[in-house]
């Protein structure tokens, strides 16, 4: 159980006691370009208490939230974590509920919350976590608190600005890539293989051109400024100012031509229309782009009507690296059907998904679809029939290891806490299944163990 934490609060000479249910952990970052993010502060409260952080988002947040598929029920929301650091609704409930929980003010500055107006959620986010080891092992070789800075969070940052180096993606230990969030999260560490992924020697090399490299850091260093200055703003700028300010910006610089503007920047001249009409909004990367051929700051943009004399001209976007168009490939369908039907009657175990026999056959999934629609079919539903019944094994391999491990403390005279339970535990994560934490009852009733006071 997590302990109490209470602040006392003296008013007209008398006590009153502030109650939290969770340590009040000071916020990291706040006011520089690494503030921390949301979900690192999760993750720091959940070891703080010494319990997974699975375990603290169901048993402490989601009673909070009450949302089947709210911010706190983590085993619903595996593939939706990254928006636990974001502008919508799942952002808000986890704050108020830690906020609640902790009596911290303030959490939303650790989200994009006080932008929510202002950038648009698609392709905002980054799906996948992603870090700098240099970062790590600099702040635990220096004693400092390890944590994950919001700004590793945004898609369109993969580079760190102080040691420009790329963030990476998959741990070098497991080579795995992790969800933003996990049942195992723990600062530093993947959350797959639990191994530490900090580390001053850097043999994996990312080669990027200077131009590449000058924009990444432009964009990094840009959103850092933005972070670093929301705590700082008292009010925020109505939703419109972004249509406003490109309209003057289109006046001044192409005498309002639209189509002109929009040829200088890149961006496609409808585009630039219904930005300029306030009808649609600019996703951040395009921000960026605008910003860096104003010759002005994403802070600015988003919080200040542009004075015209400090108007320069525009300048070209930084040549980056494009994506050419490969070529079409000729297939022979009578030996792909062949191919096909070898792979569904094969009795291979586990039978592959139609995404690993698209690559079996170097060739896109769609494609195939197309051609063998019912083959196809046959594949995925005889793969999706293998991963049911082996998921339903592994939930009763659970279901036996929870009852043993129940027993196993309430021999040690230890009471059987979820949280005990789950460090006896093959794999803790399996938990979040209901038919899996019912046992932990069940054992409990049959060894006549009664709830502590």
């Amino acid at each position: 159980m997590a302990r109490i934490f209470v602040n006392s609060i003296k008013q007209e000479n008398s006590f009153f006691f502030d109650f939290s249910r969770l340590y009040s952990i000071d916020l990291v970052g706040l006011q520089t370009s690494l503030c921390e993010s949301l979900v690192s502060y999760i993750t720091r409260l959940a070891e703080i208490h010494c319990v997974p952080t699975g375990v603290l988002m169901e048993g402490q947040v989601a009673p909070l939230i009450n949302k089947a598929h709210g911010g706190g029920n983590l085993h619903k929301i595996y593939e939706a974590t990254a928006a636990l650091n974001g502008t919508g609704v799942m952002s808000r409930d986890l704050v108020n509920a830690v906020e609640q929980l902790t009596q911290q003010q303030n959490l939303h500055l650790l989200t994009l919350l006080p932008w929510t107006e202002h950038l648009p959620t698609r392709n905002l986010l980054s799906q996948q976590r992603k870090w700098c080891p240099i970062c790590y092992e600099d702040w635990y070789r220096d004693k400092q608190t390890v944590y994950e800075p919001l700004v590793w969070a945004l898609k369109v940052v993969d580079v760190c600005p102080k040691h420009r180096e790329p963030l990476r993606q998959n741990c070098p230990h497991c080579h795995c890539a992790n969800l933003p969030l996990a049942w195992e999260a723990r600062p530093g560490h993947c959350y797959k293989c639990l191994s530490w992924l900090g580390s001053s020697d850097i043999t994996e090399t990312v080669s990027f051109s200077e131009s590449e490299l000058k924009w990444k850091l432009w964009v990094a260093n840009s959103i850092g400024e933005l972070l670093a200055a929301t705590p700082l703003l008292h009010t925020h700028s109505n939703k419109h100012i972004v249509s406003q300010s490109l309209r003057t910006y289109v006046s001044i610089t192409a005498n309002g031509n639209v189509a002109e503007f929009a040829r200088r920047i890149q961006i496609p001249r409808n585009t630039v229309w219904l930005w300029c009409e306030g009808k649609n909004q600019p996703q951040l990367e395009a921000l960026l782009k605008i910003c860096y051929c104003l010759n002005t700051s994403l802070l600015e943009l988003l919080t200040q009507q542009p004075i015209e004399a400090q108007i320069s001209t525009l300048q070209a976007p930084i040549a980056t690296k494009t994506t050419t168009r490969a070529e079409a490939k000729t297939i022979d369908l009578a030996r792909l059907g062949e191919s096909l039907e070898k792979i569904l009657l094969n009795h291979e175990c586990p039978p592959p998904s139609m995404e690993e026999a698209a690559k079996r056959l170097n060739l896109d999934r769609r494609t195939i679809l197309r051609h063998f629609p019912e083959i196809c079919h046959a594949i995925s539903a005889k793969y999706i029939l293998y991963k049911k019944a082996a998921k339903q094994s592994a939930i009763e391999r659970s279901r036996q290891e929870v009852k043993l491990a129940v027993t196993k403390l309430y021999n040690q005279n230890l009471y059987p806490s979820e949280s005990r339970v789950s460090k006896l535990l093959t794999k803790p994560g399996f938990l979040r299944y209901k038919e899996v934490r019912e046992v932990i009852e069940q054992t409990k009733v049959e060894l006549g163990i009664s709830s502590p006071m």
